[in-house]
């Protein structure tokens, strides 16, 4: 059964200027520890793939938000979701905290998709209720 769905449109440029204007620590302050490393991976090889990153995880997590009905509010915080990728490039959702918490005990489960096209970014997510679908993958083998 479908809880909730959000959607987010962002403009790359609008994240890379706080980025910027943050010294990096816009980064930090936003992404969850395995997408910290990944989004470091990618910087390192590419500035542009690398904000291209930032800017999809942060739309995915503002289309999160939306889709569980709350917005940016506890339980929900910036942190407490990250949306990772299976070595197939299929992106998946992992919590924590009070927002792990609330999610099992809703027993509600999040289907994301993220893309970007130049300066442009869209992130889509349905909430839905029942059983997970449970992914073996360990982002800690795998920095794509």
């Amino acid at each position: 059964m479908i809880i909730g769905i959000g959607t987010d449109l962002l403009q790359m440029g609008r994240l890379r200027a706080a980025y910027e204007r943050t010294q990096g620590r816009l980064a930090k302050r936003v992404l969850g520890d395995d997408e910290y490393l990944v989004f470091q991976q990618r910087l390192g090889r590419n500035y542009k793939r690398g904000m291209a990153y930032l800017a999809t995880r942060f739309a995915a997590k503002e289309a999160f938000s939306k889709a569980i009905g709350l917005g940016m509010h506890m339980p929900m915080s910036w942190r407490s979701l990250q949306t990772l990728n299976e070595p197939s490039g299929k992106p998946y959702t992992k919590y924590s905290g009070a927002l792990l918490q609330f999610m099992e005990d809703k027993q509600w489960h999040a289907h994301v998709t993220v893309t970007d096209e130049q300066e442009m970014v869209m992130a889509f997510v349905v909430v839905s209720y029942g059983t997970p679908i449970v992914t073996t993958f360990d982002p800690q083998n795998y920095l794509g």
